[in-house]
């Protein structure tokens, strides 16, 4: 597969992108950025959880049995304060959880997974000075048949809102394109709102909305979003 590559220039850094096909020397970079990517939603999830009715009870029953038991509203606070940090804990564990699950899935041996000779699937990195500040990549949609899946969307916090991620995902769009695949899928959670707004902006639609599968999300009611983009032919104007 070639080297494909392509200089982008965000005017307001003053700064030159380069957006190309993933090399092996990536790796590491790669899931660094994957991996303190995914961990700053951690605090947007436990607040998420913290709004539920469900944990404010839980949270108003602690503070009630410990009052009956010590009648002293210190240790209540105390006691409910301890909870909360559990909870957080418990937020964090799941992450790094999730976390562990995507670097053992595609992102374990990435060169398997996007770059094989004659697939139709690829993976990008925008590069700064030898630094790896962004990635994503497309293969086909395990979930739907026929459709190709954009995943692994990241810029690095400090770069964000300059257009980096859009210029990623039309490397992407314009690699299917190439190839002739006519739907695009994403998968997105409700605490990305600002994924959510670059979705938008690139001509995906939000289709499904759905809780995630397993007790912990069912608990906070983690709704999943899924976009899709059916190309008719036009690739993303940056």
């Amino acid at each position: 597969m070639a080297d494909q590559r392509a200089a982008t220039f965000l005017s307001d850094t003053m700064l030159w992108f380069q957006i190309r096909e993933y090399r092996d020397a990536d790796y590491s970079s790669v899931r660094t950025l994957y991996s303190t990517g995914f961990r700053e939603h951690v605090g947007n999830v436990y607040r998420l959880a913290l709004k539920q009715p469900c944990t404010q009870a839980m949270l108003c029953g602690v503070f009630l049995l410990i009052y009956i038991f010590s009648s002293s509203f210190l240790t209540c606070i105390m006691g409910v304060g301890g909870v909360m940090l559990a909870g957080r804990m418990a937020v964090q564990y799941i992450f790094e959880q999730g976390i562990r699950l995507g670097l053992n899935e595609d992102l374990l041996d990435i060169r398997n997974s996007y770059m094989q000779t004659g697939s139709r699937s690829c993976f990008w990195v925008a590069e700064l000075k030898g630094s790896i500040v962004g990635t994503v990549g497309i293969l086909p949609c395990v979930e739907e048949t026929g459709a190709w899946e954009l995943k692994r969307i990241s810029v690095k916090r400090e770069f964000r809102g300059r257009g980096l991620a859009k210029a990623l995902c039309k490397s992407a769009m314009e690699f299917v394109a190439r190839h002739d695949v006519k739907r695009v899928v994403l998968f997105t959670s409700v605490v990305q709102t600002d994924a959510h707004k670059l979705y938008d902006s690139i001509g995906f639609k939000k289709e499904k909305e759905f809780v995630w599968p397993s007790l912990p999300a069912r608990l906070i009611n983690f709704v999943v979003f899924k976009y899709a983009h059916s190309r008719t032919g036009c690739v993303i104007s940056c």
